[in-house]
């Protein structure tokens, strides 16, 4: 190549906006320095990393809104979100957020537009619990994130998200019951639930379980194949009504070592699951004692599995 050939420059505006995309927002928003090109090309960009480099430093005051017609993903990373809510409305695009090592005390996440939503190694400390209202959504990703409710009762009985007489732990008011998460949700037809262990906000959801009426493909992480009752697992899938495909996933990592195939009996169909049911697909690192306990529930629901 030529010297003095700026071979950056000559790219197109999309490949550039892709590339600022996977830079923190302080080193994107520096590049408007480089030339005249650059000055307003970081506002435009299609995803946006902001990333607090000790402890939470950003914050999310009442009524400031992101606005931008051009943003698809969004990476929150080490900040502390606070104010009534954390609203999208003005992101029409976008369709990825991702909070992890955050502070969230905002009581409402919404968004239209949104389609995955990962939340990671957060926590909350308001009274009111976090709600979440985006009907679009089709992945939901909980890992590590602590949201439960320290209100006391009159009694002066500590709630933890345990108690049914809580009103704090109640319905959103925009038609999704009593559920915190899942209501909001219920509208997927295809939906991806990966949460860990010790998770309250899906505990309490499934009291109030919504039908997902247009469900028509599930993944499940194992925290929902739980024994020795798997009362998570019986509860999504006699909530689904017209599934025909459920995928659990009950391994770490990238990877299953082990692959299964289930369908019905041809003798007789379970009552507590979906008539449209069609492919049951079972994913392990190994065949070890909680996995045969995972199918031998499924078996309760005449269904057979073999090694692919």
């Amino acid at each position: 190549m030529p010297p003095g050939i700026d071979c950056i420059g000559a790219l197109s505006d999309g490949i550039l906006h892709h590339i600022l995309s996977f830079l923190p927002a302080q080193e994107a928003v520096r590049t408007c320095v480089l030339a005249q090109r650059w000055r307003h090309l970081w506002k435009c960009t299609t995803g946006l990393r902001i990333v607090g480099n000790k402890g939470p430093f950003w914050r999310w005051l009442n009524g400031l809104l992101f606005v931008s017609r051009c943003l698809r993903t969004l990476v929150l990373s080490g900040v502390g979100l606070q104010g009534t809510t954390l609203d999208f409305s003005s992101c029409p695009a976008l369709e990825d957020l991702t909070i992890g090592f955050s502070v969230i005390n905002v009581g409402k996440i919404s968004s239209l537009s949104l389609k995955c939503l990962s939340i990671f190694r957060c926590r909350s400390y308001l009274d009111d619990r976090v709600r979440v209202s985006a009907p679009c959504v089709v992945s939901l990703k909980l890992l590590g994130f602590s949201d439960i409710c320290q209100k006391y009762s009159q009694s002066g009985v500590y709630c933890g998200a345990k108690h049914d007489a809580c009103t704090n732990c109640h319905a959103n008011n925009d038609g999704s019951r009593n559920c915190v998460v899942l209501g909001a949700i219920s509208n997927a037809k295809h939906l991806e639930l990966i949460s860990s262990f010790g998770t309250v906000i899906f505990t309490r959801d499934l009291k109030w379980c919504p039908t997902f009426d247009k469900l028509k493909n599930l993944i499940l992480n194992d925290y929902w194949c739980m024994g020795p009752s798997f009362d998570a697992l019986s509860c999504i899938l006699k909530h689904s009504p017209v599934l025909e495909k459920l995928s659990l996933h009950l391994f770490k990592g990238l990877r299953a070592n082990v692959k299964m195939k289930g369908s019905y009996s041809s003798m007789e169909r379970s009552s507590v699951i979906s008539e449209h049911l069609k492919v049951v697909d079972v994913k392990c690192s190994v065949v070890d004692e909680n996995v045969v306990e995972v199918l031998k529930f499924l078996c309760t629901l005449n269904i057979r599995f073999c090694f692919v």
